[in-house]
Protein backbone atom coordinates (compact mmCIF):
# COMPACT_ATOMS: atom_id res chain seq x y z
CA UNK A 1 0.00 0.00 0.00
CA UNK A 2 1.10 3.36 -1.15
CA UNK A 3 1.94 6.13 0.65
CA UNK A 4 -1.15 8.27 -0.72
CA UNK A 5 -3.64 5.34 0.29
CA UNK A 6 -2.04 5.25 3.60
CA UNK A 7 -2.98 9.20 3.98
CA UNK A 8 -6.38 8.78 2.54
CA UNK A 9 -7.28 6.19 5.09
CA UNK A 10 -6.06 8.17 7.85
CA UNK A 11 -8.66 11.05 6.51
CA UNK A 12 -11.43 8.47 6.25
CA UNK A 13 -10.94 7.97 10.14
CA UNK A 14 -11.14 11.29 11.06
CA UNK A 15 -14.60 11.76 9.42
CA UNK A 16 -16.61 10.05 12.33
CA UNK A 17 -14.78 12.32 15.29
CA UNK A 18 -15.22 15.72 13.07
CA UNK A 19 -18.52 14.88 12.40
CA UNK A 20 -19.21 14.45 16.20
CA UNK A 21 -17.29 17.50 17.11
CA UNK A 22 -19.07 19.20 13.86
CA UNK A 23 -22.44 18.33 15.54
CA UNK A 24 -21.98 18.94 18.93
CA UNK A 25 -20.58 22.52 18.37
CA UNK A 26 -23.83 22.94 16.12
CA UNK A 27 -26.03 22.03 19.01
CA UNK A 28 -24.52 24.23 21.34
CA UNK A 29 -24.79 26.98 18.86
CA UNK A 30 -28.33 26.07 18.11
CA UNK A 31 -28.91 26.63 21.81
CA UNK A 32 -27.17 29.61 22.50
CA UNK A 33 -29.40 30.91 19.79
CA UNK A 34 -32.70 29.15 21.17
CA UNK A 35 -31.63 31.46 24.95
CA UNK A 36 -31.24 34.41 23.04
CA UNK A 37 -34.22 34.33 21.06
CA UNK A 38 -36.03 33.49 24.38
CA UNK A 39 -34.74 36.31 26.25
CA UNK A 40 -35.59 38.61 23.79
CA UNK A 41 -39.27 37.24 23.61
CA UNK A 42 -39.42 37.71 27.38
CA UNK A 43 -38.34 41.31 27.20
CA UNK A 44 -40.54 42.49 24.95
CA UNK A 45 -43.34 40.39 26.18
CA UNK A 46 -42.58 42.14 29.50
CA UNK A 47 -42.49 45.63 27.98
CA UNK A 48 -45.78 44.83 26.21
CA UNK A 49 -47.45 43.63 29.69
CA UNK A 50 -46.14 46.86 31.20
CA UNK A 51 -47.42 49.35 28.26
CA UNK A 52 -50.33 47.84 28.13
CA UNK A 53 -50.88 48.00 32.25
CA UNK A 54 -50.29 51.76 31.86
CA UNK A 55 -53.11 52.40 29.47
CA UNK A 56 -55.81 53.44 30.90
CA UNK A 57 -58.90 52.60 28.51
CA UNK A 58 -58.50 49.12 28.62
CA UNK A 59 -60.61 47.03 31.62
CA UNK A 60 -59.43 45.98 35.14
CA UNK A 61 -60.50 43.13 34.18
CA UNK A 62 -58.25 42.20 31.34
CA UNK A 63 -54.85 43.18 32.88
CA UNK A 64 -52.91 40.79 34.06
CA UNK A 65 -52.57 41.49 37.75
CA UNK A 66 -48.81 42.72 38.72
CA UNK A 67 -46.49 40.21 40.33
CA UNK A 68 -44.70 41.29 43.16
CA UNK A 69 -41.41 41.98 43.13
CA UNK A 70 -39.51 38.90 44.97
CA UNK A 71 -36.70 40.38 47.48
CA UNK A 72 -34.67 38.59 49.63
CA UNK A 73 -36.20 37.95 53.19
CA UNK A 74 -33.67 38.98 56.07
CA UNK A 75 -32.17 36.10 57.55
CA UNK A 76 -33.45 35.17 60.68
CA UNK A 77 -31.61 36.49 63.95
CA UNK A 78 -28.80 34.09 65.47
CA UNK A 79 -29.80 31.86 68.20
CA UNK A 80 -27.58 31.18 71.97
CA UNK A 81 -25.46 28.82 70.37
CA UNK A 82 -24.50 31.05 67.43
CA UNK A 83 -23.55 33.99 70.02
CA UNK A 84 -21.78 32.02 71.72
CA UNK A 85 -19.67 31.01 68.73
CA UNK A 86 -19.37 34.52 67.15
CA UNK A 87 -18.20 35.64 70.54
CA UNK A 88 -16.00 32.84 70.95
CA UNK A 89 -14.23 34.00 67.43
CA UNK A 90 -14.18 37.46 68.18
CA UNK A 91 -12.31 36.86 71.52
CA UNK A 92 -9.70 34.17 71.32
CA UNK A 93 -7.56 35.21 73.88
CA UNK A 94 -10.11 35.49 76.53
CA UNK A 95 -11.52 32.07 75.35
CA UNK A 96 -8.22 30.73 75.76
CA UNK A 97 -7.88 32.09 79.06
CA UNK A 98 -11.07 31.16 80.49
CA UNK A 99 -10.81 27.27 79.04
CA UNK A 100 -7.09 26.72 80.88
CA UNK A 101 -8.65 28.22 84.30
CA UNK A 102 -11.55 26.12 83.94
CA UNK A 103 -9.39 22.85 82.96
CA UNK A 104 -6.87 23.80 86.01
CA UNK A 105 -10.08 23.84 87.93
CA UNK A 106 -11.75 21.03 87.45
CA UNK A 107 -8.39 19.50 87.56
CA UNK A 108 -7.34 20.12 91.45
CA UNK A 109 -10.65 19.46 92.35
CA UNK A 110 -10.76 16.11 90.90
CA UNK A 111 -7.32 15.51 92.20
CA UNK A 112 -8.21 16.77 95.89
CA UNK A 113 -11.45 14.42 95.85
CA UNK A 114 -9.62 11.55 94.40
CA UNK A 115 -6.56 12.57 97.31
CA UNK A 116 -9.16 12.48 99.69
CA UNK A 117 -10.87 9.18 98.65
CA UNK A 118 -7.59 7.43 98.02
CA UNK A 119 -6.99 4.36 100.60
CA UNK A 120 -4.14 4.53 102.98
CA UNK A 121 -2.53 2.09 104.38
CA UNK A 122 0.77 1.63 106.06
CA UNK A 123 3.29 -0.43 104.88
CA UNK A 124 3.85 -4.29 106.25
CA UNK A 125 6.03 -7.15 105.82
CA UNK A 126 5.92 -9.66 103.11
CA UNK A 127 3.19 -11.76 105.82
CA UNK A 128 1.39 -8.40 106.50
CA UNK A 129 2.85 -8.05 110.25
CA UNK A 130 3.09 -4.52 111.13
CA UNK A 131 6.62 -3.24 111.25
CA UNK A 132 5.86 1.24 111.87
CA UNK A 133 5.74 2.74 114.60
CA UNK A 134 4.65 5.55 115.64
CA UNK A 135 5.03 7.79 118.73
CA UNK A 136 2.25 10.32 119.75
CA UNK A 137 2.55 12.81 122.22
CA UNK A 138 -0.24 13.88 123.34
CA UNK A 139 -2.27 14.06 126.59
CA UNK A 140 -4.17 10.87 126.88
CA UNK A 141 -7.71 12.76 127.95
CA UNK A 142 -7.97 14.73 124.89
CA UNK A 143 -10.11 13.59 121.96
CA UNK A 144 -7.45 14.79 119.70
CA UNK A 145 -4.83 12.23 120.60
CA UNK A 146 -8.04 9.65 120.50
CA UNK A 147 -9.17 10.33 116.82
CA UNK A 148 -5.47 10.24 115.63
CA UNK A 149 -4.39 7.40 117.31
CA UNK A 150 -7.35 4.95 116.53
CA UNK A 151 -7.05 6.04 112.80
CA UNK A 152 -3.26 5.54 112.73
CA UNK A 153 -3.61 2.03 114.25
CA UNK A 154 -6.74 1.29 112.30
CA UNK A 155 -3.98 2.42 109.09
CA UNK A 156 -1.66 -0.11 109.99
CA UNK A 157 0.67 1.73 112.48
CA UNK A 158 1.72 0.50 115.95
CA UNK A 159 1.07 3.60 118.20
CA UNK A 160 2.54 4.59 121.34
CA UNK A 161 1.42 7.35 123.49
CA UNK A 162 3.39 8.62 126.25
CA UNK A 163 2.07 8.43 129.47
CA UNK A 164 3.75 9.63 132.67
CA UNK A 165 0.97 8.11 135.62
CA UNK A 166 -0.50 5.24 136.21
CA UNK A 167 -4.12 6.45 135.28
CA UNK A 168 -3.12 7.41 132.37
CA UNK A 169 -1.89 4.18 131.15
CA UNK A 170 -5.11 2.34 132.40
CA UNK A 171 -7.25 4.78 130.14
CA UNK A 172 -4.74 4.12 127.13
CA UNK A 173 -5.60 0.68 127.72
CA UNK A 174 -9.07 1.03 128.14
CA UNK A 175 -9.11 1.35 124.43
CA UNK A 176 -8.84 -2.04 123.92
CA UNK A 177 -6.78 -1.89 120.79
CA UNK A 178 -4.27 -4.43 120.41
CA UNK A 179 -1.69 -1.84 118.40
CA UNK A 180 -2.50 0.97 120.64
CA UNK A 181 0.27 1.27 123.80
CA UNK A 182 1.29 3.14 126.59
CA UNK A 183 5.27 4.30 127.00
CA UNK A 184 5.64 5.19 130.29
CA UNK A 185 7.91 8.30 130.31
CA UNK A 186 8.39 10.48 133.45
CA UNK A 187 10.67 13.54 131.90
CA UNK A 188 10.56 15.21 135.39
CA UNK A 189 12.99 11.70 136.46
CA UNK A 190 16.53 11.80 133.95
CA UNK A 191 17.42 8.00 135.06
CA UNK A 192 13.68 6.84 134.10
CA UNK A 193 13.48 8.66 130.93
CA UNK A 194 16.91 7.13 129.62
CA UNK A 195 15.71 3.66 131.23
CA UNK A 196 12.53 3.77 128.96
CA UNK A 197 14.16 5.31 125.96
CA UNK A 198 16.82 2.53 126.27
CA UNK A 199 13.94 -0.72 126.71
CA UNK A 200 12.23 1.16 123.79
CA UNK A 201 15.12 0.84 121.40
CA UNK A 202 15.91 -2.84 122.39
CA UNK A 203 12.21 -3.02 121.46
CA UNK A 204 12.66 -1.67 117.90
CA UNK A 205 16.25 -3.76 117.02
CA UNK A 206 14.53 -6.60 118.45
CA UNK A 207 13.89 -9.16 115.56
CA UNK A 208 9.92 -10.43 115.26
CA UNK A 209 9.40 -14.43 115.78
CA UNK A 210 6.90 -14.14 112.74
CA UNK A 211 8.44 -11.72 110.18
CA UNK A 212 12.36 -11.83 111.37
CA UNK A 213 12.32 -8.49 111.02
CA UNK A 214 12.89 -4.98 112.75
CA UNK A 215 10.50 -2.81 113.99
CA UNK A 216 10.83 0.95 112.61
CA UNK A 217 9.89 4.17 113.59
CA UNK A 218 8.37 6.01 111.50
CA UNK A 219 7.35 9.17 113.09
CA UNK A 220 6.93 11.39 116.43
CA UNK A 221 4.21 13.29 116.58
CA UNK A 222 3.41 16.30 119.06
CA UNK A 223 0.03 17.04 119.46
CA UNK A 224 -1.22 20.35 121.28
CA UNK A 225 -3.54 20.51 123.84
CA UNK A 226 -7.35 20.17 123.66
CA UNK A 227 -9.21 21.30 124.84
CA UNK A 228 -6.65 24.24 125.17
CA UNK A 229 -5.75 25.24 128.78
CA UNK A 230 -4.02 28.46 128.38
CA UNK A 231 -4.80 31.13 130.88
CA UNK A 232 -7.24 33.65 129.29
CA UNK A 233 -6.20 36.81 130.67
CA UNK A 234 -4.24 40.16 129.93
CA UNK A 235 -0.71 40.22 130.73
CA UNK A 236 -0.93 42.17 133.84
CA UNK A 237 -2.91 39.91 135.20
CA UNK A 238 -0.85 36.81 134.34
CA UNK A 239 1.39 35.85 137.30
CA UNK A 240 5.06 34.69 137.24
CA UNK A 241 3.54 31.60 138.23
CA UNK A 242 0.94 31.04 135.69
CA UNK A 243 3.62 31.85 133.43
CA UNK A 244 5.87 28.86 134.81
CA UNK A 245 3.27 26.66 135.13
CA UNK A 246 2.57 27.16 131.31
CA UNK A 247 5.68 27.21 130.03
CA UNK A 248 6.36 24.09 131.65
CA UNK A 249 3.30 22.09 130.56
CA UNK A 250 2.83 23.56 127.20
CA UNK A 251 7.05 24.07 126.15
CA UNK A 252 8.88 22.38 128.27
CA UNK A 253 7.97 19.53 128.09
CA UNK A 254 7.84 19.33 124.23
CA UNK A 255 11.36 20.47 124.11
CA UNK A 256 12.12 17.56 126.62
CA UNK A 257 10.70 15.08 124.25
CA UNK A 258 12.56 16.05 121.04
CA UNK A 259 15.52 16.04 123.20
CA UNK A 260 14.88 12.29 124.30
CA UNK A 261 13.45 10.68 121.01
CA UNK A 262 16.13 12.74 118.87
CA UNK A 263 18.90 10.73 118.65
CA UNK A 264 16.81 7.42 118.22
CA UNK A 265 15.01 9.65 115.41
CA UNK A 266 18.29 9.99 114.09
CA UNK A 267 19.06 6.35 113.75
CA UNK A 268 16.01 5.04 112.73
CA UNK A 269 16.33 7.63 109.68
CA UNK A 270 19.76 6.19 108.76
CA UNK A 271 18.03 3.03 108.65
CA UNK A 272 15.69 4.19 105.25
CA UNK A 273 17.44 3.44 102.09
CA UNK A 274 15.01 5.51 99.55
CA UNK A 275 16.33 3.46 96.75
CA UNK A 276 13.97 0.45 95.59
CA UNK A 277 16.39 -1.75 93.74
CA UNK A 278 18.86 -3.60 95.31
CA UNK A 279 21.59 -5.21 93.62
CA UNK A 280 22.90 -8.64 95.79
CA UNK A 281 26.24 -10.20 95.55
CA UNK A 282 26.83 -13.78 94.80
CA UNK A 283 26.92 -15.03 98.53
CA UNK A 284 23.78 -13.47 99.34
CA UNK A 285 22.32 -15.30 96.08
CA UNK A 286 23.31 -18.61 97.54
CA UNK A 287 21.39 -17.23 100.70
CA UNK A 288 18.66 -16.68 99.07
CA UNK A 289 17.87 -20.36 97.92
CA UNK A 290 18.83 -21.75 101.48
CA UNK A 291 17.03 -19.20 103.75
CA UNK A 292 14.52 -17.36 101.44
CA UNK A 293 11.83 -16.46 104.38
CA UNK A 294 15.13 -14.89 106.17
CA UNK A 295 16.31 -13.21 103.66
CA UNK A 296 13.12 -12.32 102.10
CA UNK A 297 11.77 -10.29 105.39
CA UNK A 298 15.22 -8.87 105.86
CA UNK A 299 15.30 -7.30 102.67
CA UNK A 300 11.49 -6.99 101.88
CA UNK A 301 11.37 -4.79 105.68
CA UNK A 302 14.33 -2.59 104.39
CA UNK A 303 12.94 -1.81 100.96
CA UNK A 304 9.19 -1.30 102.74
CA UNK A 305 10.19 1.60 105.39
CA UNK A 306 8.47 4.52 105.43
CA UNK A 307 10.88 7.71 106.04
CA UNK A 308 11.38 9.30 109.65
CA UNK A 309 9.58 12.67 110.45
CA UNK A 310 9.12 14.64 113.37
CA UNK A 311 5.91 16.07 113.28
CA UNK A 312 4.43 19.18 115.07
CA UNK A 313 1.14 20.29 115.06
CA UNK A 314 -0.27 23.80 115.90
CA UNK A 315 -3.31 25.55 116.05
CA UNK A 316 -2.70 28.67 113.59
CA UNK A 317 -5.43 30.58 113.61
CA UNK A 318 -5.24 32.36 117.14
CA UNK A 319 -1.43 32.77 117.04
CA UNK A 320 -1.50 34.67 113.93
CA UNK A 321 -3.71 36.96 114.76
CA UNK A 322 -2.50 38.12 118.10
CA UNK A 323 -5.42 37.71 119.71
CA UNK A 324 -6.03 40.49 122.70
CA UNK A 325 -5.61 38.09 126.43
CA UNK A 326 -3.75 35.29 124.45
CA UNK A 327 -0.62 36.26 125.44
CA UNK A 328 0.41 33.04 126.77
CA UNK A 329 -0.51 30.99 123.91
CA UNK A 330 0.64 33.30 121.10
CA UNK A 331 4.17 33.16 123.09
CA UNK A 332 4.12 29.48 123.11
CA UNK A 333 3.29 28.16 119.70
CA UNK A 334 5.69 30.87 118.66
CA UNK A 335 8.52 29.32 120.81
CA UNK A 336 7.28 26.12 119.35
CA UNK A 337 7.26 27.11 115.72
CA UNK A 338 11.09 29.12 116.17
CA UNK A 339 12.37 25.59 117.69
CA UNK A 340 10.83 23.24 115.09
CA UNK A 341 12.24 25.96 112.11
CA UNK A 342 15.55 26.35 113.76
CA UNK A 343 15.79 22.37 114.60
CA UNK A 344 14.84 22.17 111.09
CA UNK A 345 17.56 23.79 109.88
CA UNK A 346 20.05 22.20 111.55
CA UNK A 347 19.07 18.55 110.93
CA UNK A 348 19.06 19.85 106.76
CA UNK A 349 23.01 19.26 106.33
CA UNK A 350 23.87 16.48 108.35
CA UNK A 351 20.46 14.58 108.37
CA UNK A 352 19.06 14.69 105.29
CA UNK A 353 16.56 11.45 105.70
CA UNK A 354 15.07 13.02 109.34
CA UNK A 355 11.69 15.16 108.31
CA UNK A 356 10.73 17.88 110.28
CA UNK A 357 7.27 18.94 109.06
CA UNK A 358 5.09 21.28 111.14
CA UNK A 359 1.16 21.21 110.46
CA UNK A 360 -1.13 24.42 111.02
CA UNK A 361 -4.63 24.08 111.60
CA UNK A 362 -7.38 25.82 111.07
CA UNK A 363 -10.93 24.88 112.06
CA UNK A 364 -11.99 21.35 112.23
CA UNK A 365 -15.25 19.70 113.33
CA UNK A 366 -15.19 17.57 116.45
CA UNK A 367 -18.66 15.74 116.75
CA UNK A 368 -17.16 12.38 115.84
CA UNK A 369 -14.15 12.65 118.12
CA UNK A 370 -14.34 9.95 120.94
CA UNK A 371 -14.93 11.75 123.82
CA UNK A 372 -15.71 15.07 122.54
CA UNK A 373 -18.08 17.28 124.93
CA UNK A 374 -18.89 19.94 122.06
CA UNK A 375 -20.81 18.94 119.24
CA UNK A 376 -19.15 21.47 116.86
CA UNK A 377 -16.01 22.84 117.83
CA UNK A 378 -13.06 25.24 116.53
CA UNK A 379 -9.07 25.87 117.37
CA UNK A 380 -9.84 29.31 116.82
CA UNK A 381 -11.70 30.63 120.17
CA UNK A 382 -13.19 32.83 121.54
CA UNK A 383 -13.18 34.53 125.37
CA UNK A 384 -15.93 36.47 126.69
CA UNK A 385 -15.14 38.94 129.78
CA UNK A 386 -17.86 40.55 132.17
CA UNK A 387 -17.13 43.85 131.84
CA UNK A 388 -17.71 44.39 135.76
CA UNK A 389 -15.33 43.03 137.37
CA UNK A 390 -11.26 44.24 136.71
CA UNK A 391 -10.45 40.71 136.00
CA UNK A 392 -11.80 38.44 133.36
CA UNK A 393 -14.13 35.36 133.78
CA UNK A 394 -12.34 32.01 133.81
CA UNK A 395 -15.01 30.37 131.10
CA UNK A 396 -13.53 29.80 128.05
CA UNK A 397 -16.23 29.54 125.00
CA UNK A 398 -15.41 27.99 122.06
CA UNK A 399 -17.36 29.25 118.65
CA UNK A 400 -19.24 27.26 117.06
CA UNK A 401 -18.56 27.49 113.37
CA UNK A 402 -17.90 24.41 110.35
CA UNK A 403 -14.89 23.44 110.42
CA UNK A 404 -13.36 20.58 108.28
CA UNK A 405 -14.15 16.86 108.80
CA UNK A 406 -11.91 15.00 110.84
CA UNK A 407 -10.75 12.82 107.83
CA UNK A 408 -8.97 16.15 106.15
CA UNK A 409 -6.87 15.80 109.73
CA UNK A 410 -5.87 12.03 109.51
CA UNK A 411 -5.59 12.05 105.93
CA UNK A 412 -3.20 14.83 106.48
CA UNK A 413 -1.17 13.17 109.27
CA UNK A 414 -1.06 9.79 107.33
CA UNK A 415 0.65 11.11 104.02
CA UNK A 416 3.05 13.23 106.76
CA UNK A 417 4.29 10.47 107.97
CA UNK A 418 4.81 8.53 104.75
CA UNK A 419 6.25 11.40 103.15
CA UNK A 420 4.00 12.14 100.46
CA UNK A 421 4.31 15.92 101.10
CA UNK A 422 7.93 15.81 99.85
CA UNK A 423 10.05 18.46 100.49
CA UNK A 424 7.47 20.73 102.19
CA UNK A 425 8.38 21.84 105.58
CA UNK A 426 4.59 23.48 106.30
CA UNK A 427 1.66 21.86 105.64
CA UNK A 428 -1.70 24.24 106.40
CA UNK A 429 -4.99 21.35 107.08
CA UNK A 430 -8.30 22.51 107.89
CA UNK A 431 -10.71 25.29 106.97
CA UNK A 432 -9.33 28.58 107.54
CA UNK A 433 -5.49 28.09 108.11
CA UNK A 434 -3.90 29.24 104.80
CA UNK A 435 -6.66 32.17 104.86
CA UNK A 436 -5.45 32.95 108.60
CA UNK A 437 -1.85 32.73 107.69
CA UNK A 438 -2.16 35.55 105.01
CA UNK A 439 -4.46 37.52 107.21
CA UNK A 440 -1.70 37.54 109.86
CA UNK A 441 1.27 37.90 107.98
CA UNK A 442 -0.02 40.87 105.11
CA UNK A 443 -2.90 42.63 106.50
CA UNK A 444 -2.28 45.08 108.91
CA UNK A 445 -3.62 44.86 112.21
CA UNK A 446 -5.60 47.34 112.34
CA UNK A 447 -7.96 46.08 109.69
CA UNK A 448 -7.63 42.61 111.74
CA UNK A 449 -8.73 44.74 115.14
CA UNK A 450 -11.88 46.44 112.95
CA UNK A 451 -12.89 42.51 111.82
CA UNK A 452 -12.48 41.09 115.20
CA UNK A 453 -14.74 43.76 116.52
CA UNK A 454 -12.44 45.21 118.92
CA UNK A 455 -13.14 47.68 121.51
CA UNK A 456 -11.37 50.94 121.67
CA UNK A 457 -8.62 51.29 123.75
CA UNK A 458 -10.65 53.27 127.03
CA UNK A 459 -13.51 50.76 127.01
CA UNK A 460 -10.58 47.88 127.42
CA UNK A 461 -9.00 50.13 130.39
CA UNK A 462 -11.62 50.27 132.15
CA UNK A 463 -13.45 46.57 132.14
CA UNK A 464 -11.28 44.59 130.04
CA UNK A 465 -14.53 43.79 127.98
CA UNK A 466 -14.01 42.45 124.82
CA UNK A 467 -16.34 41.65 122.46
CA UNK A 468 -15.41 39.57 119.34
CA UNK A 469 -17.05 39.36 115.67
CA UNK A 470 -15.31 37.97 113.53
CA UNK A 471 -16.86 36.46 110.88
CA UNK A 472 -15.36 33.21 109.60
CA UNK A 473 -15.01 34.18 106.30
CA UNK A 474 -12.27 31.66 105.93
CA UNK A 475 -12.69 28.70 102.99
CA UNK A 476 -11.59 25.22 103.26
CA UNK A 477 -7.54 24.76 102.50
CA UNK A 478 -6.07 21.14 102.10
CA UNK A 479 -2.09 20.17 100.91
CA UNK A 480 -1.05 18.18 97.98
Amino acid sequence: MSSDDQYFLDLLSKVPHDVARFSHDAAEYSRDIADHIDRQFDAVAASLREHLQSLPWISEYVKEPMLPVRRRAPPPPPGFFEQIQNWVSRNRAITAAIVAFIGTGTFIIWRRRRQYKQKRRAKRAFNGARTEVVILAGSPHSPLTRSISLDLERRGFIVYIPASTLSEEQLIKSELRAEIHPLHLDVTSPTSTASTLHNFTRHLNTPSDLTHATLHLSALILLPSYPPTFPTSPITSLSPSTWSDTLNTHLLYPFTLVHTFLPLLIDQSHLHAPPLIRYYPLETLKKLFIHPFTLLSQTGNQRHQEPTSLILLIPSITPLLYAPCHSAESSIYAALTSYISTLRTELKAAHPHLHVKQLNLGAFDYSSAPGSVRATTALARVNHYDSDSPSPSRRNDFRETGGSPLRVLHNGVFDTVTGRYGSRSTIFLGRGAKTYDFVGKYVPSSVVGFMMGRIERDAVDEGWGLSESWEHFEKDDVSS
